[in-house]
This record gives C-alpha cells, sequence and structure tokens, in this order.
C-alpha cells in the first residue's frame, strides 16, 4: 500500500472513530476550547520573566513584583480549572465512544453465523472487543492533546517571532530533521501496534484454552505443555512490545539533542547581541524561556504522532471485526411465522463449508409432524450438518430446507429458532445460577415454571440436595457439576422451551448406566409429540425410533425402521453387529 493509500486509510479510520462522539460533540469542542485557553496559558510565564529582569533585576523596579506575582498566580489558577475541564469532558466523551463502539462488535458477533466463528480464535475475538477497543481511546485523548500542543507550539512560535524573528528562524532549522524521523518512526509504531495487539490476542486465547479446557489439561497432566504454550506467547508478545517502547523512548532522548543545538545556537548569537549592545538580557532570557517550553508540545506531538499510529493499527482491527459481512442474512420481506407444526422437508439440499468439500450430496427427505428420525453413520457422515441446517445455522449450498412448507431463509432467525430445541453433547452452562441456566430456555418464566421443567428433566432431586438448591452458582462451563447432571440441566431448559422441533445430539453418550436411564426417561417424555432428529453412535438408543436414516459420506444410502434395515444387510447391519459385538465383548470382561 502506497504513502498516499495510507495516508486516506488513517483519515477514514480517524473520521470513522470521531463519528461515535458524535452525539458528545459538544463536550468535545468545550473541551478543546478549554484546552486552548490553558494553552495559552503556557505562554505567560515566558513572557513575565522578560519584566522579571529588565524592570526588577537590572533596573531594580520591585513595584513589579506584586504585579507579576499576582499574574502568575491568576493565569496558572486559569489553566488549572481549564486544563480540569479539558481533561474531564474528554474523558467522558471517549469512553461514551469505548461503551458503543464495544457494543457493536459485541452485536455483530451475535449476527455472525456459526461458520464464522469456527474459523476464529476466541483469545483473539476477546482481545479485539477489549485490548484493541481500548487502545481507541488514545485517539481521541490524542485529539484534544494535539489541539492543546498546537495552540501552544503556535502561541509560543508568535511569541518568539514577535521578541526578536532573526533568533527564531535560527531556532527553527532543526524542526524539518524532527518532522522527518517522527515520520518514519510513525509508520514503523503503525506496523508494530497491530502486531502488538495481535500478540495480545495469543495470550487470551492461551489463557482460554486452558480454562475452558481445565478438565483435559489435569487429566491429560498438560500443565507443563500449556505453561510453555502460554509463555511462548507471552515472550512473543514482550519482544513486539519492547520494539515499540524502543521506538517510543528514542524519540524523546533525540528531540531533546536537536533542541540542545537550538539552545546552543540561541546562546551563540543571543550572547554576542547583548555584548555589542544589540539585545537586552531579559529578551534574551525569555526568549529562552519560551523556546524551552515550545520543547514540550514539540515533543508530545511526537509522542502522539506514535501512539496514534498505534491505535490505528488496532483501530483496523475493530473495524475489520465491525465490518465482517453477516453470510447469513435475514430476508427483506420476511414470512410471518408465529405458531409451527413441526413438518420438516429437505429438497434436493447440497451443502459445503468450502468450494472444494461437499458436507451434503443431494438430500431429499420428508419428515411429518411429532416423527421421531435417528440419524446414524460413521464419523464425518455429516449428521451434525445435517441438523443444523433446520435452525439455520448454515445456509445450504443449493436446494432448500423448508419448515411447515417455508423455505428458512424466508424466516427470521429468531421467529424460526424459538420453536426448536437443541440438547447437545457438550452441554453448556453459563456463569450464573442453576436457575438462571434453566430460565435461558424462556426467560419470562416462573420460578414453579423452572422447578417444573426440572421435574421433569429428572433435576429437581440433585438440584434440591445441593447447599444453594436453584440458587447454586455453577463455576466457568458447569464444572462443578457432572456430565449427567449437566446434561439434565440442559433438558430442563428445553423443557421450559417446549419445542415443536427438538434436535438430541448425542444426549446420552458418555454417561453411566443409572444416569443413561434417568436421561433416557426424560428423553421419551421430551420427544412426545414433538418433531425429533436424534443423532446417536450408540445405535441400541435408537432401535424405537419411527424412522432412521443412514448417513454415508453425506448422502443417504439407507432408510427405514430397525428391523427393515437390519433385514436389508446394508451398512447399518454392519455398523449394529459391530456395535453390540464389541459391547457383548466388554460386558464379558465384567467381573
Amino acid at each position: 500500500m502506497g504513502n498516499d493509500a495510507v495516508k486516506q486509510n488513517n483519515h477514514k479510520t480517524i473520521s470513522r472513530i470521531l463519528s461515535y462522539c458524535k452525539s458528545h460533540i459538544w463536550m468535545l469542542v468545550v473541551s478543546l476550547l478549554c484546552s486552548g485557553v490553558a494553552a495559552l496559558c503556557t505562554v505567560y510565564p515566558a513572557y513575565v520573566v522578560k519584566d522579571l529582569i529588565n524592570e526588577v533585576l537590572v533596573n531594580g523596579k520591585q513595584e513589579y513584583v506584586i504585579g507579576i506575582s499576582i499574574g502568575v498566580i491568576t493565569v496558572m489558577f486559569i489553566k488549572g480549572v481549564f486544563s480540569f475541564s479539558s481533561m474531564y469532558l474528554m474523558q467522558y466523551a471517549s469512553q461514551r465512544m469505548l461503551l458503543k463502539i464495544r457494543s457493536d462488535c459485541f452485536d455483530k458477533l451475535l449476527k455472525l453465523p456459526l461458520s464464522f466463528f469456527e474459523t476464529q480464535q476466541t483469545g483473539h475475538l476477546m482481545s479485539r472487543v477489549t485490548n484493541d477497543v481500548s487502545v481507541l481511546q488514545m485517539l481521541v485523548h490524542n485529539f484534544v492533546r494535539f489541539v492543546r500542543d498546537v495552540v501552544e507550539v503556535f502561541g509560543l512560535t508568535a511569541y518568539i517571532f514577535w521578541l526578536n524573528w532573526r533568533l527564531s528562524l535560527l531556532s527553527m532549522i532543526i524542526i524539518p530533521l524532527i518532522i522527518i524521523m517522527i515520520q518514519a518512526f510513525g509508520r514503523k509504531m503503525k506496523k508494530l501496534g497491530t502486531r502488538m495487539q495481535e500478540k495480545v490476542g495469543d495470550i487470551n486465547t492461551s489463557l482460554h484454552e486452558y480454562i475452558t479446557g481445565v478438565k483435559v489439561v489435569k487429566s491429560f497432566t498438560l500443565e507443563k505443555y500449556m505453561l510453555d504454550k502460554y509463555e511462548s506467547s507471552n515472550e512473543a508478545s514482550f519482544k513486539v512490545t519492547m520494539k515499540g517502547h524502543r521506538i517510543n523512548c528514542a524519540v524523546t532522548p533525540i528531540i531533546e539533542f536537536f533542541n540542545a543545538i537550538s539552545l546552543v545556537i540561541i546562546f551563540w548569537f543571543g550572547s554576542k547581541g547583548v555584548i555589542a549592545g544589540k539585545l537586552d538580557a531579559g529578551l534574551i532570557v525569555s526568549f529562552i524561556a519560551a523556546l524551552t517550553s515550545l520543547y514540550k508540545p514539540g515533543r508530545n506531538l511526537a509522542e502522539i504522532y506514535n501512539t496514534t499510529a498505534q491505535a490505528l493499527g488496532a483501530a483496523d482491527r475493530v473495524f475489520e471485526l465491525i465490518d465482517t459481512p453477516v453470510d447469513l442474512k435475514e430476508p427483506d420481506d420476511p414470512v410471518e411465522f408465529t405458531n409451527c407444526k413441526g413438518e420438516v422437508e429437505f429438497k434436493n439440499v447440497s451443502f459445503s463449508y468450502k468450494p472444494e468439500e461437499t458436507i451434503l450430496h443431494n438430500i431429499n427427505l420428508s419428515i411429518k409432524p411429532g416423527e421421531i428420525i435417528a440419524l446414524v453413520g460413521p464419523s464425518g457422515a455429516g449428521k451434525t450438518t445435517f441438523v443444523n441446517l433446520i435452525p439455520r445455522f448454515f445456509d445450504v449450498t443449493s436446494g432448500e430446507v423448508d419448515v411447515d412448507g417455508i423455505d428458512v431463509r424466508r424466516i427470521k432467525g429468531k421467529d424460526l429458532r424459538k420453536f426448536v430445541g437443541m440438547v447437545p453433547q457438550d452441554t453448556y452452562l453459563f456463569a450464573g445460577t442453576i436457575e438462571d441456566n434453566i430460565r435461558f430456555g424462556r426467560l419470562d418464566a416462573t420460578h414453579e415454571e423452572i422447578i417444573e421443567a426440572a421435574k421433569l428433566a429428572n433435576a429437581d432431586k440433585f438440584i434440591t440436595e445441593l447447599p444453594d438448591s436453584y440458587n447454586t452458582v455453577l463455576g466457568e462451563r458447569g464444572v462443578n457439576l457432572s456430565g449427567g447432571q449437566a446434561q439434565r440441566v440442559a433438558m430442563a431448559r428445553a423443557f421450559l422451551k417446549n419445542p415443536k422441533i427438538l434436535i438430541l445430539d448425542e444426549a446420552t453418550s458418555a454417561l453411566d448406566s443409572e444416569t443413561e436411564s434417568l436421561i433416557q426417561e426424560a428423553l421419551d417424555l421430551l420427544m412426545k409429540d414433538r418433531t425429533t432428529f436424534m443423532i446417536a453412535h450408540r445405535l441400541s438408543t435408537v432401535v424405537n425410533a419411527d424412522r432412521i436414516i443412514v448417513l454415508e459420506k453425506g448422502s443417504i444410502v439407507e432408510s427405514g425402521k430397525h428391523e427393515e434395515l437390519l433385514e436389508k444387510k446394508g451398512l447399518y447391519y454392519q455398523l449394529y453387529n459391530a456395535q453390540h459385538k464389541k459391547e457383548l465383548e466388554q460386558a464379558e470382561l465384567l467381573p
């Protein structure tokens, strides 16, 4: 990307960030005005030095001291009031900006399809919404500081030119060198800023993986591996961050070195003027005081340029997320869908995550309301993808999925999904109480309805035995519950939702026989009068299904009842016999 394109992109990014402050634009305007007044006050101390030297120290006019003292105290008081007002208003406006940007980021995450999250690392997404957005505050902060420092620079520059334009021109010789250096450092800081935020994302990813997978880590004694991975990310972040600090730390001493050269020039020519009687001592001291004061805002502008470049890198990452296209778009003219019978039909459905990798091939299937459909087949056959098309987590590549005769793409997502319930194999429980987690099935449910749903899911007994009963606070992902308990809480959530279409994804896998019996009993009740799709590897759990659909490599190869499929002696027969034989062998090994 050329320099012109970079500048254009930077201007566009800054304008977009400032647009988030438009509802508080008056605060920024007042903040800028206050900052300008405070900056102008900086000129006054340099101005009074001239009178202090010439009138008090040289001519002995003691009466000037009182006026100078009152003037300095008054001006500094005014500067303090306006500086406070400027900083407070700027902080308020920038914090409101951050609030809105974070909300926009989270709103976009809510709208993005599952396919987006399957290609992203959680830690990097968290970093964008938290760390990157926080860095953006520097841009608004820097904008106000920039105005203040520019006013100071112009005010002090005008003053030294008013004192002596020849000395002023001499002092400006170094400015082009400083500008060239600042621009070079700024370009490096933008690149480093992006890399710094990416490395923070890697750290967040490592931390998130450990916290969410703590049981796996401890059961496989992976602590050393996770520590090495975290330290590797931490070290990489440290190295990139130190490169950025190296640039920032170099700016001040380099500028001060150039400033020293400028001061030496003024000392040289100024002292010759005083000795020759062409300049008075007060003017030279006042000039040097103003010139010294000028270096501070000049140095600040260099730092602002670098930190702004870093913030622009973070801004690009944030807006990249906000601008991510939503593949699953809501219909422009949605069909009203306020009631659901539970009829589902797949019409010539094919699906691909990637163009070169087709997952489902020309699926045709019609399911009546209340029918129980079991989906079986080898791993990778497309079973989970099949059921994910019903609530429209993904859009079909070709063909259509209909619910009650309506293409799901013509129904609003929230209208469709309120009639679809899911009980996944990997139960996810949110931070909060057990009651809160069950209530996610229907947010307006009463406490009595939650208890009833828990009873139907065979969960009420173990819940009431907990110290705080339904008010028991769950740990991250419900780590303080067993797998069977968590599964029953998820089922209670499904009972409370009372969906017309139910999707069960390995709901009884990896459970002990007693717990499985409790869950199967609840499942039988949950499936009653609902259109149900069961994904199962354990074929003994699907023998009573109305229809068993056998998938292989994304195609339906067999369909029928349990006895019918056994008689055909096809793939289902092979899978069932192999699994039944394995179960018998395992049973014989038991004492």
